[in-house]
């Protein structure tokens, strides 16, 4: 079962680090020359693989886990909840790395933390709110 997360997280960190390096490169302030490949090129072929594969192992993962339910008899929950909160943090951190360059760090941080107790299930809101304020200011 352990390998099972792992191969998620993998696929989800290639996925999200492919990503990453082609906003990256985007920001390169480089002149376009007419017949010659760019600096950017390369490193956006490496990227494109490295999502390409991410993503044939998460779809080879959750293809296999499927399979597995389903000859088992389990299909009610075709994906397991853990894997919604691991992309549901992803997406949430991404989204927080944006803010955090357009807004600072003392707006995004407690709604980020808010957020994250949320998503894992966390219902006492004042609770929420005090560790989000609190955790901002420590």
């Amino acid at each position: 079962m352990k390998k099972k997360y792992m191969e998620y997280s993998s696929a989800l960190i290639l996925i999200a680090f492919g990503a990453w390096g082609w906003y990256e490169t985007s920001t390169w302030n480089v002149p376009v020359s007419s017949g010659r490949l760019a600096p950017t090129t390369y490193p956006r072929i490496l990227f494109t693989a490295i999502m390409f594969f991410g993503g044939v192992i998460l779809v080879r993962t959750l293809v296999k886990t499927l399979l597995q339910k389903q000859a088992s008899g389990e299909l009610e929950q075709p994906v397991d909840i853990h894997l919604l909160h691991v992309a549901g943090t992803v997406v949430l951190f991404v989204l927080y790395i944006l803010a955090l360059r357009a807004f600072g760090f003392l707006f995004p941080t407690p709604v980020f933390l808010f957020l994250s107790m949320l998503l894992f299930g966390e219902r006492k809101w004042l609770r929420m709110v005090l560790i989000s304020i609190i955790g901002t200011l420590v």
